[in-house]
């Protein structure tokens, strides 16, 4: 899938697997972030495609940061805070369909993809944990999840 078929689609796949399900509140809200972000992603496809041609991995990680943050914040101030659980799914999946894409396109061979999902994957986390301490978002220490704690 490329960054202009996520435009149109603007839909996630529906995730059946997993150890938990979903509760059909947790999916709606998985389904609009993930759809709204591939749209909004989707719209500045050529932008990103030069970015991550330049440097793959720090724009894989500011596109999805970016996106999911900035549509995670707007939810909030709407009156419809974001499920972490489904706020880390939604990320995964982006960063999966930024890699897909960065593959696709010859920028990430196949066989330094799975170190770049997982390197994305850690940069986006500690990037978004960043900004949320930088705006006092963040709990005091003790308090809440614990990053560990959050990707299990």
């Amino acid at each position: 899938m490329n960054l202009q078929d996520m435009a149109q689609e603007g839909q996630a796949p529906e995730q059946t697997s997993g150890p938990k399900q979903a509760s059909p509140e947790q999916q709606n809200q998985f389904d609009m972030l993930v759809g709204r972000a591939r749209q909004i992603m989707g719209r500045d496809a050529e932008v990103w495609l030069k970015a991550l041609e330049k440097s793959p991995t720090k724009a894989a990680v500011k596109m999805g940061t970016n996106v999911l943050r900035q549509l995670a914040m707007e939810s909030e101030k709407s009156g419809y805070p974001v499920d972490p659980a489904v706020l880390l799914h939604a990320g995964v999946t982006l960063v999966k369909d930024i890699a897909g894409i960065a593959n696709e396109a010859g920028i990430v061979p196949d066989e330094q993809l799975e170190s770049f999902l997982q390197q994305v994957m850690q940069e986006s986390i500690a990037e978004y944990m960043r900004r949320d301490a930088d705006e006092g978002l963040m709990p005091e220490q003790g308090q809440g999840q614990q990053p560990q704690e959050m990707m299990q």
